[in-house]
């Protein structure tokens, strides 16, 4: 196998595509959806529709049984683990780049949520979940008791 020459402006490339992501982050507003002690973040759109919300996460390499996605007190948490085989001190190892090992991301969800029929599928490593939204409540008055 012919090696590659090793060009040291690739770190500081990293770094520049880093850095901007970092400063694509709207001011003052933290990304609560990351967890600290996760390994890696999968990338997630969330899209908003009429009667539901749309969340994909981008997954590759990830089984559906290695995917655990759970809703608790209006938080959804999506947590799983990309398995990695073992490399032996990077053994035959040129390169090693892809991510590995436990993700999670947790979102707040909105009231309007219909918790009781979220739903999950996975295919060609994109995890959608499906969050319908619950009808409106329409405002009832209340009789005051004397």
């Amino acid at each position: 196998m012919n090696m590659l020459v090793r060009n040291p402006w690739n770190l500081l490339d990293q770094w520049h595509n880093e850095m901007g992501q970092l400063l694509n982050t709207p001011a003052g507003r933290d990304d609560t959806s990351l967890v600290e002690g996760s390994d890696w973040s999968p990338a997630v759109d969330i899209k908003e529709e009429d009667e539901r919300f749309l969340i994909h996460a981008d997954i590759p390499g990830v089984s559906a049984d290695d995917i655990e996605v759970s809703m608790d007190q209006g938080v959804l948490t999506i947590k799983g683990e990309r398995k990695h085989e073992s490399t032996e001190s990077g053994k035959d190892y040129k390169r090693l780049e892809r991510s590995h090992g436990v993700f999670i991301r947790r979102f707040s969800l909105p009231d309007t949520v219909n918790a009781d029929n979220i739903s999950a599928s996975s295919q060609d490593g994109v995890l959608e979940i499906v969050l319908p939204k619950s009808a409106p409540q329409m405002p009832r008055r209340i009789e005051v008791n004397s």
